[in-house]
């Protein structure tokens, strides 16, 4: 005869937080599977090998935003780096059109480095535009210190293009 198990509140809220950690863990899997799909069309990504970026990429997500939604609000202190996989963007300082960010330009990553407030607000401005936005993890920098120092040295390169670019438009 089978015996019958009775779950307290306790049991059964214990067991919805495991159930929730495996969705969230699941959904993790998922989203690293899809970056590992689009890394060598992200060249800050690009030349890093697959361990390493699971080592060092957090809060990977893919995500759709429509005409006028704000990606980022100026002053704001999220960690997030973003890169433009379709759509585009512009960029504002103060309520003044400062610049226009398209599909395959990274954005965020002064921020996110250097730990400070968001110096621009980023508004999608087509229909649809899909982001995906993920986080640095240096909790692995003894283990992952090259692939970290890569992803920092491909961070700067970024940083440098936009800097020629403002510095082009200037003169």
């Amino acid at each position: 005869m089978k015996q019958q198990i009775i779950y307290n509140e306790e049991d059964i809220e214990k067991f919805l937080e495991l159930t929730k950690f495996e969705k969230e863990s699941d959904n993790s899997t998922q989203n690293f599977k899809k970056l590992l799909n689009v890394q060598k069309k992200i060249s800050i990504l690009s030349n890093i090998k697959v361990d390493d970026l699971k080592q060092i990429v957090d809060d990977i997500q893919f995500t759709p935003y429509k005409y006028k939604d704000v990606i980022i609000k100026e002053g704001s202190t999220a960690k997030e780096i973003f890169f433009i996989l379709s759509g585009e963007c512009q960029v504002f300082v103060k309520n003044k059109k400062v610049g226009e960010l398209h599909a395959g330009e990274t954005f965020g990553e002064s921020a996110a480095i250097f730990n400070t407030k968001r110096n621009a607000q980023v508004v999608c401005s087509k229909d649809v535009t899909v982001v995906l936005s993920f986080c640095i993890n240096h909790d692995n920098m003894d283990f992952c210190a090259e692939a970290l120092a890569t992803l920092y040295k491909n961070l700067a390169y970024q940083i440098h293009i936009k800097l020629e670019d403002m510095n082009k438009h200037a003169r």
